[in-house]
């Protein structure tokens, strides 16, 4: 019967390791058993240099008699004068205790004192065949074998394994493993190789793009992958019925291997902490510096939901006077269980500049509430930088969750271009013409390498862009739109300032592409229009925008 001893958490990352262990008591035919021998001693012998054989485990041991032994481990004292079999059969006793072979399988013990004889007994300390013994070449006077019961081995199953099946939400076979047990009849299958195999057969973005009407998308299964594991006994190829585990989740990225260390010690998964559940997935500091025209995308998970809450994303909006305003980015819903929303929360997607006509936003936060105004994430507080950069940069990436994120490189930034040429040449039989030089250029490609830096920012951002630099998926975000790079290189220098240590990080990148051929692009702006309020005219009602009764100085004809 199989038994699953061991079995990941309800939610895991897909790039960490995600184990079964399995236990099958069916492996074996019948246990083994333990052998036991009994030597039996009935007279004494005086006489130095006799000796007897055991054999057992595959060795041959001969143990004579001595009137000195040293702890030899092979010499047992002879009889002396006065002494009975009793005491004879306590030399040969302490001899057996000093023999490193026979303590290490067998358990020793003399018996009582007797009237004509006595014994002593050999038990296993494993079972097995091996641990059979016998006595041989017997030339010592008054020993002899009692009984002898042999050991018996295990006997096993030809060709047992378990088999591993994992299946989707839709019951499509994610993968399928065969493993043999050990000697104890466990099996431990880490089945996140599947897992990321599946979200990586994934083509399509996980992010929305071009952007759609709407604040929220709400992903399936690249991100959060439905998954059930089953596992059954396979002898000789005959498949026994399938036991399954319970639906689980996997979601498409990892944690790093300190903070992993730390939850597996401490039998904690990640998601399963209370405050993780309100966490969007980034790691980015709760506050950052934004602007209009970037792109700013938080995503969050929704785990079980059995009261069926819904959700609102709120924004809560600061204005350079000191006044609020808050809108409700997306209406009341109660969000599939088990799935990840994509929020656009940047300053163009919540059309912040028409927020209040006449108004500067100072900042922005974003928090998700249900329908009692209760927090049911953490507030991400976004800070309107409306300075002018020379040199900015943004950057868009995939995290350690598989979502994205978004960072601005404000410092000094370079652009090289390299050249890739094929050229050969043509034999040519004929007369030389304008065009037909034997010299040609078969073919160039230029590859664009910049550099890009970041200005000098805080330790926690620093570590942050640590993901940037170990993303599989990057790209730099020009006015409205997304190029795909490919980060190379490096450099970090620390500045100390007001006792406090600022970084800068430059990044060496490519494009990841060539071109062949040029033209000149300019991307379109992701940036909203400033809508003015409706000029009143003799239509309009009769209220002013203060409440006051119009008069006829404010009308515009």
């Amino acid at each position: 019967m199989i038994d699953i001893t061991d079995s990941p958490s309800l939610i895991s990352f897909a790039g960490n390791p995600v184990i079964f262990d399995i236990c099958s008591s069916d492996y074996l035919i019948s246990n083994g058993s333990f052998a036991s021998f009994e030597m039996i001693i009935t007279g004494i012998d005086a006489t130095e240099g006799h000796s007897f054989t055991l054999k057992f485990a595959g060795k041959t041991l001969v143990f004579k008699s001595a009137c000195i032994t040293e702890f030899d481990g092979l010499l047992f004292e002879v009889a002396y004068y006065g002494q009975d079999f009793n005491d004879f059969a306590n030399n040969i006793y302490q001899c057996f205790l000093e023999n490193y072979d026979i303590q290490k399988f067998y358990n020793v013990s003399l018996g009582p004192e007797g009237a004509g004889e006595r014994k002593i007994t050999f038990n296993a300390k494993l079972t097995g065949s091996d641990y059979t013994m016998t006595l041989a070449n017997n030339g010592v006077y008054g020993i002899n074998a009692g009984t002898s019961i042999p050991g018996t081995d295990d006997v096993y199953h030809d060709f047992f394994s378990v088999l591993c099946l994992i299946r989707d939400g839709y019951n499509n076979i994610i993968g399928e493993d065969l493993k043999p047990t050990d000697f104890i009849g466990s099996a431990r299958f880490d089945i996140s190789d599947y897992l990321r195999a599946k979200f990586s057969a994934w083509n399509l973005n996980r992010f929305e793009f071009p952007e759609l009407e709407g604040n929220v998308r709400v992903h399936g299964w690249e991100y959060l992958l439905k998954y059930r594991v089953s596992f059954a006994e396979s002898i000789a190829g005959h498949v026994r019925g399938l036991q399954s585990t319970g639906w689980k989740y996997a979601l498409a990225g990892g944690l790093n291997r300190e903070l992993l260390t730390c939850l597996n010690e401490r039998y904690l998964d990640y998601f399963s902490t209370e405050t993780n559940k309100y966490k969007f997935l980034t790691w980015l500091p709760t506050t950052k510096n934004s602007r209009s025209g970037v792109m700013e995308k938080l995503f969050f998970l929704f785990q079980d939901n059995p009261s069926d809450i819904q959700y609102r994303l709120v924004v809560i909006v600061n204005f350079n006077d000191g006044s609020h305003k808050l809108i409700n980015a997306t209406s009341m819903v109660a969000y599939t269980p088990y799935s990840v929303a994509e929020f656009k929360v940047g300053y163009d997607h919540l059309n912040l500049v028409n927020a209040t006509y006449g108004k500067t936003v100072k900042s922005w936060e974003v928090v998700l509430m249900d329908s009692d105004d209760e927090y049911l994430s953490e507030r991400r507080i976004f800070i309107n930088d409306t300075r002018v950069f020379e040199n900015e940069k943004v950057f868009f990436y995939r995290n350690s969750f598989s979502a994205y994120d978004t960072f601005r490189f404000l410092g000094k930034s370079e652009l090289n271009l390299e050249y890739e040429r094929w050229a050969g040449i043509n034999i040519l039989e004929e007369k030389y013409s304008f065009f037909n030089a034997p010299s040609r250029q078969f073919g160039v490609k230029e590859t664009e390498i910049c550099k890009a830096n970041s200005g000098w920012i805080s330790l926690t951002e620093k570590n942050c862009l640590r993901e940037l630099l170990l993303s599989i998926e990057a790209y730099e975000q020009i006015g409205a739109e997304l190029f795909k790079i490919l980060v190379r290189t490096v450099k970090v220098t620390p500045f100390l300032k007001d006792g406090e240590y600022l970084y800068n990080l430059e990044i060496e990148y490519e494009r990841a592409y060539q071109n062949s051929f040029f033209s000149l692009h300019t991307p379109d702006s992701s940036a909203n229009p400033v809508i003015p309020p409706e000029a009143l005219t003799w239509d309009n009602i009769d209220v002013s925008f203060d409440s006051v009764e119009i008069t006829f100085d404010q009308v515009t004809f």
